[in-house]
């Protein structure tokens, strides 16, 4: 997908509503040299470790994609990784005065323009990436997830929701051309009884039509504008699916399927194959150039169960 290291030309701030906070929430993000990874830190709580964005260090799954550390957690990060994914970006340093990122319109384009506006440097090192040995699948219920060695990275999902949404099925083979025009602009979806249970619980206070699709029990779609693509539903899920896979640090090459899949299942299919010698290999290319320090504290962070 990417040979080479990447991160941006210069620092860049924005701010937006957090989608469960309903707050504002401003963000800064810093270029960090190679072989830094891409890392979080919450500015609002004193002392706030700098948190990698690892699979090691998701703590939540439940609604968002979450890593944390204690009381410095910070959620939605699916978007945002996805779009660093997309770009090849690896190396990054996101300042967060809240605790989660900006909804902004509920897709990955605002991140995406915003980045490429600041401009991608490539680095003069190459990157690390997997591949797989033999295929792997995960089910749970009626969700699938499998990967099978390829020497690219693709994605057939699929998604169906009886009684509100026919089956939508897509075949994405990456190109960060078509990640930019294809799979960046489809939004976070929910149905509206979901909307409404969670606003009773404080949940989602940011949330509407301006950053969701969202569809009644009918199953009609509620935004006046309608849909961006006939198929956004699935093509969000193949968002959300390149957002976590990005938290396994370095691009994984493999033909993946799956079929009514969250950030759970994802996230415990990534632990998975990261565990595992027998299904992945990683490959290390000798560096070009030696890494250089930043100043970031490093916290000793477990892995924590995720949400079920």
């Amino acid at each position: 997908m990417f040979r080479f290291q990447k991160t941006v030309c210069q620092p860049l701030k924005l701010s937006g509503v957090g989608l469960h906070t309903g707050k504002t929430i401003d963000v800064a993000i810093y270029p960090l040299p190679v072989n830094s990874g891409v890392w979080f830190q919450r500015t609002d709580t004193p002392g706030a470790p700098a948190l990698l964005a690892t699979s090691e260090n998701v703590t939540d799954t439940s609604l968002a994609t979450t890593i944390g550390h204690g009381d410095a957690a910070i959620s939605t990060l699916e978007h945002f990784l996805a779009t660093v994914g997309g770009l090849g970006i690896s190396n990054l340093k996101v300042e967060v005065n809240g605790p989660e990122l900006p909804i902004l319109d509920g897709s990955a384009a605002p991140w995406a323009s915003l980045l490429r506006k600041a401009g991608v440097k490539t680095l003069n090192s190459p990157r690390a990436f997997y591949s797989l040995k033999k295929a792997f699948t995960l089910t749970e219920g009626d969700k699938i997830l499998k990967v099978e060695p390829s020497d690219r990275f693709s994605v057939e999902a699929t998604i169906e929701f009886p009684g509100f949404v026919k089956p939508q099925r897509l075949f994405f083979k990456f190109s960060e051309a078509g990640f930019v025009s294809e799979i960046c602009p489809s939004r976070t979806f929910c149905l509206l009884k979901d909307v409404e249970l969670m606003k009773s619980h404080n949940r989602a206070l940011g949330g509407g039509l301006d950053n969701a699709v969202v569809i009644d029990n009918d199953g009609q779609i509620l935004n006046p504008d309608g849909l961006r693509f006939p198929d956004e539903l699935v093509r969000h899920k193949i968002l959300d699916f390149i957002g976590d896979l990005t938290l396994a640090q370095y691009p994984i090459l493999g033909h993946f399927t799956t079929h009514k899949t969250g950030h759970t299942l994802n996230q415990k299919f990534l632990r998975a194959l990261l565990s595992a010698p027998a299904l992945l290999e990683k490959h290390e290319p000798t560096p070009q150039s030696e890494p250089q320090s930043f100043d970031l504290p490093l916290p000793s962070v477990a892995a924590v169960a995720l949400a079920s």
